[in-house]
């Protein structure tokens, strides 16, 4: 006896469409965000002059920001990798870094690209309608500006952050950024965020018997590429003998913490983001008394010099120089002036930036004058460049009696031996 066959059911089964598309839950919650951006661009009342397909076609162009992905992540440190992965968080997620040119609106920056790609979105409407709908988004145009210059901003923070962050003796990173309309697996803008760990370039440099480590500086520009700095032979103006066109900048660590020993209390962070732009911008050599000198700039404020030595066919960067140190010209000047020896003013302390944050000269003519003989009466205004510090007025009344007194006594036990031994480790001693 034959089995009944099942009857087959013959009509289409209605499939779900999961898609986040189609997502009612997701369409709602984004166009709240929507929202929220007309509220605080004047545009509320346009706001409501939205059609149901309106409003879903601006969901269908929405914003869609990923998490930070790596290019190499086993070479990324564990520092790193938390540091660049809230600092994208951040970025999105809060407006500690305003993109919009209308700084007082109270939006993050994926709020702010939210309504930029709304805006977008309107060039699909025909018509009257098109028309209508343009005139009445106006204050966010205004209040939002461009997409195309808000990608821009983007690229610049992304790569001033990696430049800030980049200390030549260690791994580098490279923070980029890129986007791109996809349909998969969320329609739409996709804003993607991708860190790159660059291994440094480094070298050997043999001094009086002692070996030690350089590395090559460089910087990241726009276009997220890593530009190794080399030194054009001509600037150096007949102090290099050999056959190459060009030499590559090399630093010692010795001088990094010099730098930031000297400049305190600026941030880290800060002196990095400025060595980096003079590298990209404003690299200059100067030859003096046989000496080669590369001038550091904080902001407008010039603090210092780079003392260069050359070495196999590169330039290195041995020490960081303060504007008031010997073998600077205008701590040579100020030597002449006021007659202090290098022990001297590292014995009273002005050969670092940090006393003269809070400096009071106005009753104290005699030293100010005497630094603006100089040329480097510029220090006392170092307030201008915002650093928060604890305001300490130096004694510079006790340093002018010192020198009227004919310097009679200088150091304390000790004192001296410490100086000389810092002085034949920058190789400064005579």
């Amino acid at each position: 006896m034959s089995k009944k066959r099942k009857k087959t059911n013959t009509s289409q089964v209605r499939k779900r469409d999961n898609s986040p598309h189609n997502n009612p839950v997701l369409k709602k919650k984004y166009l709240k965000i929507l929202e929220r951006v007309c509220y605080q661009t004047d545009c509320e009342t346009a706001f409501k002059l939205l059609s149901k397909d309106e409003k879903s076609n601006a969901f269908g162009h929405r914003v869609y920001v990923g998490t930070i992905k790596f290019e190499n992540k086993e070479a990324v440190s564990k520092d790193a990798l938390e540091f660049f992965t809230k600092y994208v968080q951040d970025f999105y997620a809060h407006s500690i870094y305003k993109l919009q040119p209308d700084r007082e609106v109270e939006l993050t920056n994926f709020e702010i690209l939210v309504g930029l790609q709304f805006l977008t979105s309107l060039d699909n409407v025909t018509g009257e309608r098109k028309n209508q709908l343009q005139i009445a988004f106006t204050p966010m145009r205004l209040k939002l500006g461009t997409l195309q210059e808000t990608i821009k901003t983007i690229i610049y923070h992304y790569a001033i952050t990696s430049n800030s962050t980049n200390i030549f003796s260690e791994t580098l990173y490279n923070l980029k950024f890129d986007f791109n309309v996809k349909e998969y697996p969320t329609l739409g803008m996709h804003y993607f965020s991708t860190l790159e760990a660059v291994p440094c370039r480094s070298g050997n440099y043999i001094e009086n018997g002692k070996l030690r480590k350089v590395f090559q500086l460089g910087y990241l520009d726009y276009g997220f590429t890593m530009n190794w700095v080399f030194v054009p032979v001509k600037s150096l103006q007949g102090v290099y003998r050999g056959d190459k066109k060009e030499l590559p900048l090399c630093i010692q660590n010795h001088a990094y913490n010099r730098l930031f020993e000297r400049l305190k209390p600026l941030s880290g962070i800060d002196i990095i983001h400025q060595l980096s732009y003079t590298l990209q911008t404003s690299l200059k050599i100067e030859i003096y008394k046989g000496n080669i000198l590369i001038p550091y700039f904080h902001i407008n404020l010039k603090c210092g010099y780079f003392l260069g030595v050359i070495n196999k066919d590169r330039l290195i960067i041995k020490t960081f120089l303060f504007l008031t140190h010997h073998y600077t010209p205008e701590g040579d000047k100020l030597e002449k002036v006021l007659g202090l020896s290098k022990e001297e003013i590292s014995y009273w302390k002005i050969g670092s930036l940090e006393n003269f944050f809070g400096s009071n000269l106005e009753t104290n003519h005699e030293m100010r004058k005497a630094f603006e003989d100089a040329g480097i009466s510029h220090l006392f205004t170092v307030q201008s460049l915002g650093c928060e510090k604890e305001q300490r007025n130096y004694n510079w009344k006790a340093l002018n009696e010192y020198i009227n007194l004919g310097k009679t006594e200088l150091f304390d036990e000790g004192a001296e031996d410490e100086i000389l031994e810092e002085l034949v480790e920058e190789g400064l001693d005579e």
